[in-house]
């Protein structure tokens, strides 16, 4: 079974021209088992490169050394304008637009563009540059900032390449309305640091990113921010992303992720995000992934929201959908350190694929962190389901024509799934005080631990919030032994069902494929929370917690789904028999850069 559970791979992959180059397709099917992801990199030598290049680069903004509007340069020093008053220059660092309707704007070294009205910005066809562009100077470093006083302003600004670009760091402020099309560039790109603030409206659409910066992206608004990208990322930040005050950013990609970061993505105070992609993950954060006092909406193909070393939803709103007919699917997932839910959280995570996950964290490597889910005080739904093109549905099992049952794992399905594999510490899911619905076609909620000498073993911790469903519900034993040569593998764990037997398969029948944990005070009246099921913990018991009982080479058999017959449970082993060697294998090749 080891090879089932196994998580997204992620690969090094160089940068390519115009900043970040997309990653590789993720529609790549479990080859033997491991679920793969692909992601990308900044090659040493070029952050290298770019380094050195810095050091040669002016390090002062002061002031534009000239300017050029519509084609025509005017140098710093003396003031200029057009005699209708659409646009204005102080000769130093200060432009004004009122009405504006004309050509590109380009400044060399600093340039604060005010604007008030209606303006337009548009290059010709055959135009190769930016249509609004700060850049270095001879002694003056890029930097670009265009502010607004009114609701009513309004920026329209249109090219063929970058619509707004800063080859040092852009802010954009006020209460106006930015929008910016590019066809074959970005809506806005950066180089240094960028900067969204106020009460306005920013609408960029790219023919590659709606936003990009190359170094960290501050979105600090109560306004409205759309970021629209089609071959590349809606937003893409180049070091950390953070999203606040209490606004609303629309995020999507045609054909890559609609939130990437390659640092921390950090949303709060009230600010409410969509992210979506029509052939992409969601969000993909390289760093962690916060969400406090906010909320998040995300929908990708195969991946919904991942962030590589942990996510933390502190009284947070999260719905994140994912699809992939055939193929996998996981809704949340890290696999650098562990997720925790609470204070108040509201989680809905939903993953359909041959192989689906709705919640789902590893550590990527041995001895790293990750493998834990600490969820409290919060209300979670986990649902994972099979779906295959051209299949029928997620029978695990079939007869052939003498009536023998045969083994056809078909796919693997989980609502809520830790796994380590030689972890810090072993595979665990804590659930305190929290009402908790998970669903999965092949198992609810399972904790695993893969080890070399059988002593870690997955836990599931249940406190203040009593099974409901299925009937006679509670915490089972998981473990399964294989021989690899002169090598064991050893897989233990827990999961949600019934009877008393250790079991060897996740298919399993005494395995829940639904599970309800709620709070006793939300149980109604005629569930009699009072009385004791069989085999179930006494009203006065807060915590449910079992540990399966596991010796170094043990090895243990289940109770067969189907039939409970031993021959058939032969069956499975055997055709389970050769996974560990594959996992051990693919594991330890999983490196980061």
């Amino acid at each position: 079974m080891a090879a089932l559970f196994t998580t997204p791979k992620r690969n090094d992959k160089t940068s390519g021209a115009h900043f970040v180059e997309p990653d590789l397709r993720r529609r790549t099917l479990l080859a033997h088992g491991s679920w793969r992801r692909v992601t990308r990199r900044i090659v040493v030598g070029a952050v290298c490169a770019l380094t050195v290049s810095s050091l040669l680069m002016p390090s002062v903004s002061l002031a534009a050394e000239w300017v050029d509007v519509g084609g025509t340069q005017y140098n710093a020093g003396t003031a200029a304008g057009d005699a209708a008053g659409t646009w204005s220059w102080d000769g130093a660092d200060d432009m004004k637009l009122n009405g504006y309707d004309g050509g590109a704007i380009q400044a060399a070294g600093k340039l604060n563009i005010a604007y008030e009205g209606k303006n337009t910005v548009k290059t010709e066809p055959d135009y190769t540059g930016a249509a609004i562009k700060a850049q270095d100077g001879t002694s003056q470093k890029a930097e670009l900032n265009i502010t607004s006083s009114n609701s009513t302003d309004e920026l329209n600004v249109t090219a063929e390449a970058d619509a707004i670009k800063s080859t040092g760091d852009l802010s954009i402020s006020g209460p106006g309305t930015v929008n910016t099309t590019s066809t074959t560039s970005d809506g806005i790109e950066a180089k240094g640091d960028l900067s969204i603030t106020g009460s306005g409206t920013v609408n960029a659409t790219g023919g590659t990113e709606g936003i990009q910066s190359k170094g960290k992206t501050t979105i600090d608004s109560s306004g409205t921010v759309i970021a629209k990208g089609s071959e590349g990322y809606g937003i893409a930040a180049g070091s950390d992303l953070i999203i606040k005050g209490g606004g609303k950013v629309e995020a999507s990609s045609i054909e890559e992720a609609a939130i990437w970061a390659d640092g921390n993505i950090d949303i709060s105070g009230g600010s409410q995000v969509e992210a979506s992609s029509q052939g992409d993950l969601a969000v993909d954060a390289e760093g962690s992934l916060a969400v406090t006092n906010a909320s998040l909406d995300a929908s990708g193909v195969e991946y919904g929201v991942y962030a590589y070393k942990g996510v933390t939803l502190d009284h947070a709103t999260v719905t994140v959908r994912t699809s992939a007919s055939g193929g996998q699917a996981i809704a949340l997932i890290t696999d650098g350190d562990d997720i925790v839910i609470k204070n108040g959280s509201i989680v809905d995570a939903f993953a359909e694929g041959k192989f689906s996950v709705a919640i789902s964290t590893r550590n990527h490597q041995p001895n790293v962190a990750g493998g834990h889910i600490y969820i409290s005080d919060s209300v979670v739904k986990a649902i994972a389901r099979y779906v295959e093109t051209g299949g029928d549905g997620p029978d695990h099992y079939s007869n052939d024509q003498s009536g023998e049952v045969i083994p056809e794992p078909r796919g693997l399905n989980i609502g809520i799934f830790a796994q380590t594999y030689e972890g810090i510490t072993p595979a665990t899911i804590s659930i305190v005080r929290s009402k908790l619905t998970a669903e999965g076609d092949t198992a609810a909620i399972f904790a695993l631990a893969i080890s070399e000498d059988g002593k870690a073993i997955g836990t599931i911790e249940i406190e203040g919030a009593p099974i409901q469903t299925p009937a006679g519900g509670k915490i089972i034993n998981y473990r399964y032994e294989e021989e690899c040569g002169p090598s064991i593998s050893y897989e233990a764990g827990q999961t949600i069902g019934t009877g008393d037997a250790t079991i060897d398969s996740p298919y399993d029948a005494a395995v829940a494929k639904s599970t309800a944990i709620v709070p006793p005070e939300e149980i109604k009246p005629e569930e009699k929370p009072g009385e004791t099921k069989p085999g179930s913990k006494s009203e006065g018991t807060k915590t449910t917690k079992t540990v399966a009982a596991a010796t170094a080479g043990a090895k243990t058999t289940g109770i067969l789904a189907a039939t409970g017959d031993t021959s058939s449970a032969a069956i499975i082993a055997t055709a389970l028999v050769g996974t560990a060697a594959i996992v051990t294998g693919a594991l330890a090749s999983r490196k980061r850069s």
